[in-house]
């Protein structure tokens, strides 16, 4: 499956292709219809010529772009966000204009958006804004999401760590000595941390700089000890030394809730929204026009016809 551009697209859509169907429209000239939702051959045809010519696709199949993976991607990133949208007008809400300034700005940052064909950065624009709004409308209060937090990462699915690493028993001991004395773990991991997060204050960073990670997905890449070390330490205070074979010795601190609750949020608030879309996908009533390939409810894409 072709990768697209940029970054946590869980649906991309250009603004005119999100029109509730008319009653003059033809099924037959619809790329997909999603419910109510359709988009047609033609604004499906110009997508991906905007795609192309940005350089989305170095080589297009002998047939055509249409009938290959970059076809199929794009379906299907549509379809999410047809679901996504659906589900934020079942909340009440809509996405904004503020929503879509605030999207754009951000994807502005990204090498090459700028550069993008018109029509794939209304795609890109709409799909971050879209994705941001139903993570905004998912997230827990602030009480509930302290609560979870509190109970540890295993519990919350959350992850927002600094880390000490040295290469002897020793260091780290007098690491954990000079932190219980008052200086800040930052500061010491900065000075002492063999670990390239020293630079960082020893901060254990995700996906686009936040100070959290989804615990899920690095749990079983860490290592035992780390995972214990982690499990059983307390929010807010340094962990015991503990010796990872191989790497050295370190110490960990999970960060204060206040420290981190817009990322604690932020990662929260996308895992409900992606469960929530996962649901919709399986009850979404999905037409694929068959030059382009089958709905596959399996795996929540658009794949090859037979």
């Amino acid at each position: 499956m072709i990768e697209l551009r940029f970054p946590r697209l869980i649906a991309p859509l250009a603004l005119t292709l999100v029109s509730v169907v008319s009653s003059c429209s033809s099924v037959n000239n619809d790329a997909v219809r999603v419910g109510d939702r359709h988009l047609s051959a033609a604004d499906f045809d110009d997508l991906i010529i905007g795609y192309v010519e940005s350089g989305g696709a170095e080589d297009s199949p002998n047939d055509g772009p249409q009938s290959g993976d970059l076809a199929r991607a794009l379906l299907s990133s549509w379809i999410s966000t047809a679901v996504t949208l659906d589900l934020i007008s079942e909340a009440g809400s809509d996405v904004t204009a503020e929503d879509l300034s605030a999207s754009e700005n951000l994807l502005s940052a990204q090498t090459g958006f700028a550069e993008t064909d018109e029509r794939l950065r209304k795609f890109f624009i709409l799909s971050a804004a879209a994705s941001a709004k139903l993570a905004s409308l998912s997230t827990p209060t602030e009480s509930e999401l302290a609560n979870a937090y509190q109970a540890g990462a295993a519990e919350s699915g959350v992850m927002c760590v600094r880390a000490i690493l040295v290469a002897d028993r020793e260091t780290i001991d007098l690491a954990a000595f000079r932190i219980a004395a008052g200086e800040s773990f930052a500061d010491v991991a900065s000075e002492v941390s063999i670990d390239p997060t020293a630079t960082n204050g020893g901060e254990l960073s995700g996906v686009g700089g936040s100070a959290c990670i989804d615990y899920e997905s690095v749990i079983e890449s860490v290592g035992e000890e780390f995972a214990t070390a982690l499990d059983t330490a307390t929010i807010g205070e340094t962990s015991a030394p503990f010796e990872i074979p191989g790497a050295g010795w370190a110490v960990l601190l999970p960060r204060p809730f206040d420290e981190v609750a817009d990322d604690v949020s932020r990662l929260i608030g996308g895992a409900a929204a992606t469960a929530a879309i996962d649901g919709a996908l399986s009850r979404a009533s999905i037409r694929v026009s068959a030059e382009y390939g089958v709905w596959s409810p399996a795996t929540g894409t658009v794949v090859p016809a037979g």
